[in-house]
């Protein structure tokens, strides 16, 4: 015969068994809700261009690339003489591992050609990978040239160019301007007025701009930007 305690007993383990159970089966809801909602977020940003989107990578035509004077400017710029020598012959060559890249371009040690190397990779103009050969503590550096994201360069500064050069013909219509015959600093009305028609900088003569002939030079230099990105738009393999 089973005593009142054993049965107090038996129906308190059977509630904190039932309660486990309910507290489980409301852990695994809601975490599969957490993983589906994470999902949902994820896919939602990259609709909104807000998520980690893979960059597609575009093929260009690298000979003509190179024959672009902004090209051989923009990576002198960035990287220097040596830098530009480096960046042309990875084009050319493909991946090559440090060392020897250093070697065929008479540099005396890799060392002498990794300050180059890292001014074009902090640039986005060269790539790198690092392998771990035969059990030893250093790795060994190849490197590879990225003339696709040198076209993307250019392309986003000829773009920038227009862009603001756009805006800065809205400001200046049905306006009449004054220039500096020594800096071109530009001057409005009332500031040449002001300074007597006299440059702040280096006192010289105030002439007069009218609004429609700046507008007229600005519009040339949109007409230039845009047959120069159509250039660079023709490197690009479809």
């Amino acid at each position: 015969m089973v005593s009142k305690k054993s049965k107090a007993n038996l129906s308190k383990n059977k509630l904190n068994k039932t309660v486990t159970k309910k507290v489980s089966s409301i852990k695994i809801k809601s975490n599969a809700k957490k993983s589906v909602l994470k999902k949902k977020s994820k896919k939602s940003l990259s609709k909104k261009g807000l998520g980690p989107i893979k960059e597609k990578k575009i093929r260009v035509d690298s000979k003509k690339l190179l024959e672009l004077e902004e090209s051989k400017k923009y990576v002198m710029d960035v990287a220097g003489e040596n830098g530009l020598m480096v960046f042309k012959f990875l084009i050319s060559q493909g991946e090559m591992e440090e060392n020897q890249l250093a070697k065929k371009l008479k540099f005396e040690k890799a060392n002498a050609i990794r300050k180059f190397l890292y001014r074009l990779y902090n640039n986005n103009l060269v790539s790198y990978r690092k392998v771990k050969k035969n059990n030893k503590a250093w790795y060994t550096y190849f490197w590879s040239a990225n003339p696709d994201k040198l076209v993307m360069i250019i392309t986003k500064m000829y773009e920038g160019e227009i862009r603001d050069t756009k805006k800065s013909m809205e400001l200046n219509k049905a306006e009449d301007f004054y220039v500096c015959d020594i800096c071109n600093r530009r001057y409005d009305v009332s500031e040449s007025l002001e300074n007597d028609f006299r440059c702040k900088n280096d006192g010289g003569l105030l002439e007069h701009v009218e609004s429609q002939k700046m507008l007229e030079d600005k519009q040339s230099r949109i007409d230039f930007l845009n047959k120069k990105l159509e250039e660079v738009r023709k490197i690009i393999k479809k």
